[in-house]
């Protein structure tokens, strides 16, 4: 069966090129005129050229202008003589100027200057109007600013204009910033004096539209396309009045200044509509599906990247036209319509990264259907059994991330033209079973992070066109013998990690020569006991994950020679590696993991092109050597957790100036904290010195422009006052200088840092009562506040507690269990750690979750009586007010603070009922754990019931009243 391959995605065909037919007379020798020739020649010379090749050679004052590069010439009505009627100056990186002597070719119809260099350099703003003949212009890519000439508007015989000018792309916003402007005026003369045009292409491009609609006045476009442009005024209400003629209405990727759909009314009635694409342009609002849908034309809709765009799928007619429906990152939600299985003409189907759920449906009625992509969605239910033969064009399937379940129809995998299957992070299982007629085109097979079980069939050597092949993450068993890939020779992708397989190599090193050349190998948790010997002859791997296995003895030095040219990434944690044998020798930039290991010894020197670095959890000893330190020129991140190194930190630190993440926690160096990673740090944004021997005072200066996110220096022997110039890490989260000697008062200045969520002073020195200075916040995102073992004293301010917002009121981001860390690449994250006491006890949480809240003032000594708007922090998981001198009675609030997973008030003056409201705080059941108690205030009015509980609260040791 013939297989019928799409062209690639994401573009139109266009007319894009004027056809000039040009009857050229034959009479006598006729020449260019001499005029004409002078005046390309003066043309030229104000062009500047990159190199000669481009420089128009031909273009000689000895010879014919009519036989020169770009140029053709026609029929001017005598014998002896013929007239320039084509121009074609595109694709010559031309720069310099742009001179009124092309405007002396008055006999053009074709002028093409596309994809030149004309930088900064305006329009001429007059000339264009004695180009009357011209049919097509084309000056798109070409880096002109300013305003585009209204001149332009006066070329009533122009079938097709493409106009695109330079622009300044910002890599955050990730959108353009164009410089040429199509002003109100002369946009809206463009589409009315240009009778005759019918395909208009603009491309950044400053455009405002006039808000007057004027639907008396009709034209004939047929194409209109509007590309990275910012728009200003309602174009849509304003044009397609006007534009009924309209065939393809694309609007891609522009910024409307009016990006609600209501101003989109009124395309419905364009009944000739074939293409209308709305994608990437940031509109809002409900799309009007029915309406839109019921254009009989239509043959594509492209709304997709409108993340903001919501809608449903109507009721589908049957005899619709609609061959591609791209709806990828909106907000497009509901169920599929059965009747979606009406659109027979269907070849391109896109619902990727909506809000759909329910059933899949039926495939077998889109027998046009090429492409279908319907991941990360939420559609259930299993996937259809049959059908898929009489899918003779279907190439690619994409239902990742969604939630279905069954088993993979064996069919799929002898489909003769299917050449991408995904089916990644579902929850398919059974076995991997595969048709003995396996096709040999299928190219891309991901089933990764699925239920599947068995083992690997033999079979699967007959899908010998494989490239990419995904199965990691399931439940497979047995034994993979690597000898499976002598028949996949195209391979270049393969994931087994993370299943319950355990992979052979049967054979010496020889037998793998002449095996596929892999560029990505994850083998993480294989039971891999020694690294796989055909790793020796590659050289092209960019990814190689063989973490979590048993491979012990030291890391070969061959291992470094398997990298590609431009990236390599190693992760070979949590193995039994003992030593590394040799240099690390890298041919690019390198991503080295090799935490949780046994290596001894001195750490070894990186490359100069190392990128990431982990060698934490490890048994390096010694010094930091200052080698070591001037190879991190292109370093992001550094950890060395976890090890035995000893010494000062040399001050070559500094000279890693691109480090975002740099961890020594717990190991045993000491000295003076180099002051570069503080005073004049703009690049480190997590700084963990935790669990050292660090000394003296912190550096005082900090500068502005601080990139800091995290500081721990949890655990040294850090002495005097916290440097008040830390107001100037305003991206501040994490603050943890906790079990240090550091002796100062409470730190409110602190509280004006908008973005600080965790703050540990315990076991310090700190003295006085909490205050904050006027006009100064009292820390609004902060959810971790542990002040404890101090020597605080005073009451604790209920003003302050009310600004404590975080623990009073829950945001949309917290219901997301996102983690308090730092993203320094894509998909990867440090996770910040703290410690805290939780029912007696202190309790390390490796992540902390945004819906955390703690507040510890234990153990200082605080006095008066306990606020009652304590009761209002509601989302506290730990409240602990013990050892103190707090007096009076139990704020009947706190039971209203039903998050609470530990409470205690132990060992203060407290007297008084205990509030009846204890007794719903659902923490208390099922403890069994007993504390001994000193005195316990009358219960008197209390039921029977709540005498039981109070008892239990006793026994606990979770709320303890003593004397």
């Amino acid at each position: 069966m013939p297989c019928y391959y799409p062209r690639s995605r994401g573009s139109y065909p266009l007319l894009v090129a004027a056809i000039i037919i040009v009857v050229a007379s034959k009479l006598g020798d006729g020449l260019c005129r001499h005029d004409e020739r002078d005046a390309l020649l003066r043309l030229k010379k104000g062009f500047v050229f990159d190199n000669a090749l481009s420089g128009l050679p031909s273009w000689q004052a000895s010879s014919d202008c009519c036989t020169w590069q770009g140029v053709t010439c026609g029929d001017a009505g005598t014998p002896d003589a013929q007239v320039v009627v084509s121009l074609d100056l595109a694709d010559l990186t031309i720069s310099g100027n742009l001179s009124s002597d092309l405007f002396e070719l008055t006999s053009l119809r074709f002028l093409s200057l596309a994809n030149n260099d004309f930088l900064g350099i305006p329009l001429p703003s007059d000339g264009f109007e004695r180009l009357s003949r011209l049919t097509y212009l084309n000056l798109s890519d070409c880096g002109f600013v300013g305003q585009v000439p209204s001149s332009i508007a006066r070329l009533t015989n122009l079938e097709t204009l493409h106009l695109a000018g330079a622009f300044t792309w910002d890599t955050v916003q990730n959108q353009a910033t164009p410089f040429l402007e199509l002003k109100e005026h002369t946009f809206d003369t463009l589409i009315t004096n240009l009778s005759s045009l019918r395909r208009l292409y603009i491309d950044y491009v400053n455009i405002s539209v006039s808000d007057v609609n004027n639907s008396s006045s009709r034209h004939s476009l047929r194409e209109l396309k509007l590309s990275y442009c910012w728009v200003t005024g309602p174009i849509a209400s304003s044009l397609v009045p006007k534009l009924r003629s309209l065939s393809k209405l694309i609007l891609e990727n522009c910024i409307f200044s009016h990006p609600m759909m209501n101003s989109f009314t009124g395309v419905e009635k364009l009944s000739s509509l074939l293409v209308f694409s709305l994608s990437n342009s940031g509109l809002m609002g409900t799309f009007p599906s029915s309406r839109v849908f019921s254009i009989k034309t239509l043959k594509v809709l492209d709304l997709s990247g409108n993340t903001m765009l919501h809608g449903e799928l109507p009721e589908f007619r049957p005899g619709s036209a609609l061959q591609s429906l791209l709806l990828s990152s909106t907000m497009f939600s509901g169920n599929l319509p059965e009747s979606i299985t009406n659109l027979h003409n269907l070849v391109t189907l896109d619902l990727s990264s909506c809000l759909f759920y329910g059933a899949l449906p039926s495939f077998a009625q889109w027998t046009m259907i090429q492409e279908i992509d319907l991941s990360n969605n939420n559609f259930v239910g299993s996937l259809p059994s049959d059908g898929y033969g009489a899918l003779h064009n279907l190439t690619r399937i994409n239902l990742s991330n969604n939630s279905l379940s069954g088993e993979i129809p064996v069919k799929l995998f002898s489909h003769p033209c299917l050449l991408e299957l995904d089916l990644t992070h579902n929850n398919f299982t059974g076995h991997l079973l595969l048709h003995p007629n396996a096709s040999s085109r299928l190219q891309h097979l991901f089933l990764g992070e699925n239920n599947l079980q068995g083992q690997i069939p033999e079979l699967l050597s007959k899908l010998s066109g494989l490239t990419k092949l995904d199965l990691s993450s399931n439940n497979l068993t047995g034994t993979m013998d690597l000898s499976l890939l002598k028949n996949l020779t195209n391979l270049s992708i393969l994931q087994l990690s993370r299943n319950r397989l355990s992979v052979l190599e049967k054979g010496d090193a020889r037998s793998y020569v002449g095996y596929p050349n892999i560029v990505s190998l994850g083998l993480a948790s294989c039971n891999l006991t020694k690294l796989p010997a055909f790793l020796m002859y590659l050289n092209e791997v960019e990814r190689l994950d063989l973490s979590e296995n048993s491979i012990a003895g030291p890391i070969p030095d061959w291992i470094w020679k398997a990298g590609a040219n431009d990236f390599y990434y190693v992760n070979l944690s949590h193995n039994l590696f003992t030593s590394i044998q040799g240099n690390i020798l890298a041919p690019a930039y390198l991503y080295l993991d090799l935490h949780s290991n046994m290596i001894e010894g001195s750490l070894p020197n990186p490359p100069l092109n190392i990128s990431f670095m982990d060698c934490s959890s490890n048994h390096f000893t010694h010094w930091i050597p200052t080698k070591f330190l001037s190879r991190l020129t292109y370093a992001y991140f550094l950890s060395l957790s976890n090890n035995m190194l000893t010494g000062e930190v040399p001050p070559m630190i500094c000279n890693a100036s691109n480090l975002k993440v740099l961890d020594l926690s717990f190991n045993s160096l000491g000295g003076l904290i180099p002051p570069c990673l503080l005073q004049e740090n703009k690049s480190i944004a997590v700084l963990n010195l935790r669990g050292n021997i660090f000394r003296g005072p912190l550096p005082q200066n900090i500068s502005r422009g601080c990139a800091l996110e995290t500081v721990n220096l949890n655990n040294n022997k850090l002495e005097d006052k916290l440097p008040e110039s830390l107001v100037n890490c305003k991206m501040l989260q994490v603050l943890d200088v906790g079990d240090n000697q550091i002796v100062d008062t409470f730190p409110g200045w602190l509280g004006d840092l908008p973005q600080l969520r965790v703050l540990v002073l315990r076991s310090n020195r700190f003295h006085g009562p909490i205050t904050v200075l006027d006009g100064t916040n009292f820390f609004p995102m902060l959810q971790v506040f542990d002040i404890s073992s101090n020597g605080f004293n005073g009451g604790i301010p209920a003003q302050y507690l009310k600004r404590l917002k975080a623990m009073i009121n829950s945001s949309e981001v917290e219901s997301q269990a996102r983690t308090v860390g730092y993203q320094y690449a894509i998909d990867t994250y440090y996770e910040n750690s703290v410690t805290v006491m939780v029912k007696g006890l202190d309790l390390t949480l490796v992540r902390i979750l945004y819906t955390f809240k703690s507040f510890d003032v234990s153990n200082n000594s605080f006095d008066g009586t306990i606020p009652s708007e304590i009761g209002d922090l509601k989302l506290l998981k730990v409240l602990n007010l013990s050892r103190n001198a707090f007096a009076d009675q139990i704020p009947s609030r706190i039971s209203s603070m039903v998050q609470l997973e530990s409470l205690d008030l132990s060992r203060n003056y407290l007297s008084g009922e205990i509030p009846s409201g204890l007794a719903s705080l659902t923490f208390l059941e099922g403890t069994t754990d007993c504390v001994g108690v000193d005195f316990l205030v009358s219960a008197t009015g209390l039921s029977r019931e709540l005498e039981m509980t109070a008892t239990m609260i006793l026994q606990t040791g979770m709320f303890c009243l003593l004397s």
